[in-house]
């Protein structure tokens, strides 16, 4: 199927908005990202998810790319191209969790393995500066702290996911990763599908409604003037 998902990719280009469309209009992604994220979906301009296997023999089936390209936004977003590698790691001892202890091996089932990614550097928008965890100097402040994890609950933190720090970073980095993998760009033409039309529904909707609207005044007018309107002769001899 790759190369039919490559064809495919360089026509969604093509498409203006089609992967904002996708991407707000799903019911799941929302979940994920902060409302003040959502301006930023319109500058991607292409999506693509890759088993990591078409690469690299010794890759896990499961291990996978994410690349996102994003079109600039004048005075906020830098126009860039970015790529996110998730592979399958067995080792839970590589996972940091609270109090400074280690999740034991009957908490995180080590044969089916979980989740890992390196974080990725990008630019984030200008006019999330006060929250871009690299520029909090102070985060032991009560504002500092209070940014730092408002700006981890962003889209672009997931760039800096790891999976091995629960808590301290961008929450659900692997589910939202699965969503890529399994859903946005697998079903992307669905989506784009079923949007679209419900988009028609309701339009279809509102015309029907403005003609039903526009029917209602027009037989009350009508009766109103029959109201007016004198007898005609032929009613005045009956």
């Amino acid at each position: 199927m790759d190369p039919v998902f490559k064809k495919r990719d360089e026509l969604l280009k093509k498409i203006p908005f089609f992967w904002n469309i996708v991407l707000t209009q799903h019911s799941d992604f929302a979940n994920y990202v902060r409302a003040s994220d959502f301006k930023y979906f319109e500058a991607v301009k292409s999506i693509v998810v890759e088993p990591l296997a078409l690469k690299d023999d010794t890759a896990s089936p499961r291990d996978f790319q994410v690349t996102i390209e994003f079109d600039d936004i004048e005075g906020d977003l830098s126009a860039q191209t970015i790529t996110k590698v998730f592979k399958i790691e067995n080792d839970v001892s590589k996972i940091s969790v609270k109090n400074n202890r280690t999740l034991e091996d009957d908490e995180l089932d080590s044969e089916l393995g979980f989740l890992t990614s390196e974080p990725v550097s990008l630019e984030w928008p200008n006019c999330y500066e006060k929250i871009n965890p690299d520029l909090i100097s102070d985060k032991s402040t009560l504002e500092g702290k209070k940014n730092y994890r408002t700006g981890m609950k962003t889209f672009f933190a997931w760039f800096r996911w790891t999976g091995l720090r629960p808590g301290k970073e961008f929450p659900n980095g692997d589910s939202l990763a699965n969503l890529f993998n399994e859903e946005l760009y697998p079903y992307c033409v669905k989506y784009y599908t079923e949007a679209q039309r419900d988009v028609m529904d309701e339009s279809d909707t509102d015309s029907e409604d403005d003609s039903d609207a526009a029917l209602d005044v027009d037989v009350e007018e009508r009766e109103d003037d029959s109201d007016s309107k004198p007898l005609s002769k032929k009613t005045k001899l009956q």
